[in-house]
């Protein structure tokens, strides 16, 4: 019989070291999951950090002449007076990577810019057309990045281009007249 309670104790004990173990377990995990969704901010975000928005830019690279995207994190500050000025501005500044490029020069000067229904109409300076630096074949895509960097703005569906008031203008075979709309092959 000694044996017999002997026995029975230790398995007894055993139950219960066992039952403690596998409490012990069970709630560990509650108490890391419970821990890993307390998030303490290290800094507090300045109002500057929360007016900053991010920009997609359209240029051609410049060895394939494909349209790639370049997005940058601007102040959205800046686009409240003359937002499609301040865009054209940012674009025509140039990209930051050297293979991109928008083949024009600074000197362009917008005339008139216009949001009329949900096609932008922009008036360049003859500068446009005469200081385009890029090689034939190029032209579309120009248009293309001003095309799709000006149709991120959910107000623009299309652009026409005019050169100091007049339509029917061309650059190279383009014209530049016509209404262009975003379209995603040429990414």
């Amino acid at each position: 019989m000694n044996g017999k309670k002997v026995f029975l104790i230790i398995i007894g004990f055993l139950i219960v070291v066992l039952t403690i173990i596998i409490w012990a377990y069970f709630n560990r995990e509650e108490e890391v999951i419970n821990e890993l969704n307390e998030i303490t901010p290290q800094e507090e975000i300045s109002d500057e950090q929360l007016r900053n928005t991010i920009v997609s830019l359209y240029y051609i690279n410049e060895e394939t002449n494909e349209i790639e995207i370049e997005r940058r994190l601007i102040d959205a500050k800046i686009l409240l007076n003359n937002p499609y000025e301040q865009l054209f501005d940012l674009w025509l500044k140039g990209p930051n990577s050297n293979n991109l490029k928008t083949f024009c020069s600074e000197n362009i000067k917008i005339n008139n810019i216009e949001l009329i229904n949900d096609c932008l109409k922009i008036d360049f300076s003859s500068e446009f057309i005469n200081e385009f630096s890029g090689n034939s074949g190029t032209e579309l895509n120009l248009i293309y990045c001003l095309v799709n960097t000006f149709t991120e703005l959910t107000e623009i569906n299309c652009i026409q281009i005019l050169i100091d008031g007049q339509e029917n203008q061309y650059l190279g075979n383009i014209n530049l007249s016509e209404k262009y709309y975003k379209t995603n092959n040429n990414l």
